[in-house]
């Protein structure tokens, strides 16, 4: 029993080395797409910005930074009264031309994984489909029901902004004693355009 033992300490000293691999860096946020967050003030009482994280951390297997369509994204998260929260994504586009469309495409996988845990309404759906996009937004895309389980009402807007960004904002609970969509536009509007409603540039000072 002991030479069976000897033998198999023997082999297993044999054995190859096989270095671990380092993990990667977590992804930093874009400095400049993260200045195009808004403070947690702008909110109003009781909303706070808990972390400003690189977008491909959201949803890892259904989003990712790939560096030829955007050159930066920064994620501000959000909380506030009643449990609500708040996500705002923030992508800038390289200045492949090709990349406009692919970004749209690509960024639109964060309001999928928003609308996989949500209970929908095909009729409603069909609206949202047809609705005007908001100030400042070249495109628009939403999404709004309910969220499963917790079942708080949640609205996602994604808005195309010239010449080379993408805002997507998504409330779950109430902002503003806004709901859905009302309430993600409303994000959107302050996001972009100060809450005024009234368009500026997607360009950071």
């Amino acid at each position: 029993m002991t030479r069976i033992i000897l033998m198999f300490l023997i082999a297993l000293a044999a054995l190859p080395v096989v270095p671990g691999s380092a993990q990667d860096p977590t992804p930093e946020p874009g400095p400049e797409a993260a200045r195009l967050l808004p403070e947690a003030v702008a909110f109003g009482d009781g909303w706070n910005l808990t972390q400003t994280v690189n977008p491909s951390i959201l949803t890892p297997y259904s989003f990712e930074m790939t560096p030829d369509v955007f050159r930066e994204g920064a994620a501000g998260i959000y909380t506030g009264p009643n449990g609500s929260r708040i996500i705002i994504v923030s992508l800038l586009i390289t200045e492949n031309r090709v990349a406009i469309r692919q970004s749209w495409e690509d960024a639109t996988g964060l309001l999928d994984v928003a609308r996989s845990g949500v209970s929908t309404d095909y009729e409603r759906d069909q609206a949202l489909e047809t609705m005007e996009a908001p100030a400042g937004c070249a495109e628009a895309k939403r999404i709004e029901g309910t969220e499963r389980f917790v079942l708080l009402p949640m609205g996602g807007t994604m808005c195309a902004v010239d010449p080379d960004g993408i805002l997507v904002a998504i409330v779950s609970g109430d902002f503003g004693e806004q709901v859905g969509v009302t309430a993600s536009d409303a994000v959107i509007d302050l996001a972009l355009n100060g809450g005024t409603g009234t368009p500026t540039s997607m360009v950071p000072a």
